[in-house]
C-alpha cells in the first residue's frame, strides 16, 4: 500500500521540467533532469527525513554498464553498527516507470547483511539502496548503471509455460562461515513477473501486469528476510541472502503474487558437524 500512495504523490508533486522530460532516455543522459527526478523521489518517499552517506554502512554492488537490461544483477551488504541495527532497506531506481522498487525487511540478530538478487532497468539511471536503521537513520548507497529496455523486453520462454509453473521453488544453501555460524540460502522462485509494460511476442496486445509483491522467508518460524515488491524485480526472481544458521530447523519460502495466488515451500535444514544440510523437502 505504501508505495502506492508514494507514486500518487510523486505523480502530483513532480517539478514540471522533470515531467517536460517525456522521453526517459532523454532525462538519464541529462545530469539536471536526473537530480531533479531524484529530489522529488527522495521528498515524495522520505519526506524531511535526512539520507546520510551510506560508506562504512551500506555497500552496493552493480556493473557499470549491463548488456540486459532485464536482468541486471545487484548486490549490498551492511556493516554492524554501535547501539543500533538495519531492520529495513529501500530499493530505489530513479528512472523506472515505478521507481519505488521494493522493502527488504531482516531479522535485528544479523550483525552484517548481504542480498544479491536481478532488476530491470528501462533506462540508464541511479540504483539506490537506503538502509533504515532500529533509530531512525538512513543511509544511502547509490551507483549509476548503464542499461535499458528491461522493462518493455518481452517474457523469455512460452507464456503459457511460465504461468502454468508460476509458484514453483528452489532453495540451496551452504555454509559460509562456520566460525560465526552464517549460512547462505539462496531461493528461486518460478514466475513470469509481466509488468503490464510488455507486448505480447505473438498479438502485440500489452501484457496485464502479474508480478510477486510479497515474499517472507522463515526459519523456525522466525522471520529472517522479507520483501514487499514492484514492477523491477526480474523474470523468476531469484535471492540470495546470508541468515544465522543455528542449529538447523525448518526454512520456508510463502510468496504472494498480484492475482492474489499464494506459494510456499520448505526444506528441513539438519546441522552434520558444523555443516547445514538440506534434510527434506516438504
Amino acid at each position: 500500500m505504501y508505495r502506492y500512495l508514494f507514486y500518487i504523490v510523486f505523480l502530483l508533486f513532480s517539478s514540471v521540467s522533470v515531467l517536460q522530460a517525456e522521453d526517459e532516455a532523454y532525462c538519464s543522459k541529462s545530469e539536471e533532469c536526473m537530480e531533479g527526478r531524484w529530489l522529488d523521489l527522495k521528498e515524495a518517499i522520505f519526506e524531511n527525513k535526512e539520507l546520510k552517506n551510506g560508506e562504512g554502512v551500506i555497500e552496493l554492488s552493480t556493473p557499470k554498464r549491463a548488456p540486459d537490461g532485464a536482468f541486471v544483477p545487484i548486490s549490498f551488504k551492511t556493516q554492524k553498527l554501535k547501539d543500533n541495527s538495519i531492520s529495513k532497506v529501500h530499493l530505489i531506481i530513479d528512472m523506472n516507470p515505478s521507481p519505488y522498487s521494493g522493502t527488504f525487511k531482516f531479522s535485528n540478530n544479523l550483525d552484517q547483511i548481504e542480498l544479491a538478487t536481478r532488476i530491470r532497468l528501462d533506462a540508464y539511471s541511479y540504483v539506490r539502496v537506503i538502509a533504515e536503521t532500529q533509530k531512525g537513520d538512513y543511509f544511502m548507497a547509490a551507483n549509476f548503471v548503464k542499461a535499458s529496455g528491461g522493462c518493455a523486453a518481452p517474457p523469455l520462454g512460452d507464456l503459457a509455460a511460465m504461468i502454468a509453473n508460476s509458484g514453483k521453488m528452489k532453495i540451496k544453501v551452504k555454509n559460509i562461515e562456520e566460525k560465526d555460524g552464517i549460512a547462505e540460502a539462496k531461493i528461486m522462485i518460478s514466475h513470469p513477473q509481466f509488468n503490464g509494460l510488455q507486448a505480447h511476442p505473438v498479438t502485440t496486445e500489452m501484457i496485464p501486469a502479474y508480478y510477486v509483491e510479497n515474499i517472507e522467508v522463515t526459519y523456525n518460524d522466525k522471520v529472517i528476510m522479507a520483501l514487499e515488491s514492484d514492477i523491477s524485480i526480474s523474470q523468476d526472481p531469484t535471492f540470495r541472502f546470508n541468515f544465522p544458521m543455528g542449529n538447523g530447523g525448518n526454512l520456508k519460502i510463502t510468496a504472494k503474487d498480484t492475482d492474489g495466488n499464494l506459494y510456499s515451500h520448505s526444506e528441513k535444514l539438519a546441522l552434520q558437524g558444523n555443516k547445514l544440510k538440506v534434510a527434506s523437502q516438504q
